[in-house]
């Protein structure tokens, strides 16, 4: 999936941590649109840094092929699957729009992720060192990243 998927889904509903419980940052997140649509977001596959977006649940995704597979496995891991929200209230039922490649410059040089306009304000979406994040660019608690905001993101 792509950042395009993010921008078309529209409206957002949801954004949560999703798997086993307790969670943390190092959960994947999915994001619940108005329109129906859900994508995931999990930690990129170099260097545990940046994102993969993907298009519905990761319970889908990683664990869809065990439903016939091995049903009672399967009944398992969905008895046990949660979703803790994510408390972004300024984020929900805002579109993502402009996106925006995201490097964090401390305390070395990579691309992590993306920044998104959302509601007049600036939605960071970033991975590194098997973290995510999706917080306010503003929050005080990335500012050690030394983020820096790159070009508009281009398809090609």
């Amino acid at each position: 999936m792509s950042i395009e998927a993010l921008i078309a889904a529209g409206p957002i509903a949801r954004i949560s941590r999703v798997g086993h419980a307790p969670f943390d940052i190092d959960d994947p997140i999915e994001i619940a649109f108005a329109s129906g649509a859900i994508l995931h977001i999990d930690i990129g596959f170099e260097g545990a840094t940046d994102i993969i977006i993907r298009e519905g649940t990761l319970l889908d995704y990683a664990y869809g092929h065990l439903e016939t597979e091995e049903p009672d496995t399967y009944a398992a891991i969905v008895r046990d699957w949660e979703h803790e929200e994510i408390d972004l209230p300024w984020l929900i039922g805002a579109s993502l729009a402009n996106p925006r490649r995201l490097t964090m410059t401390s305390p070395y040089s990579v691309d992590v992720g993306y920044i998104f306009s959302a509601n007049g304000r600036e939605f960071a979406l970033f991975g590194e060192a098997d973290l995510i994040h999706a917080t306010a660019l503003d929050d005080p608690e990335i500012e050690s990243f030394k983020l820096v905001v790159g070009a508009p993101y281009s398809a090609a």
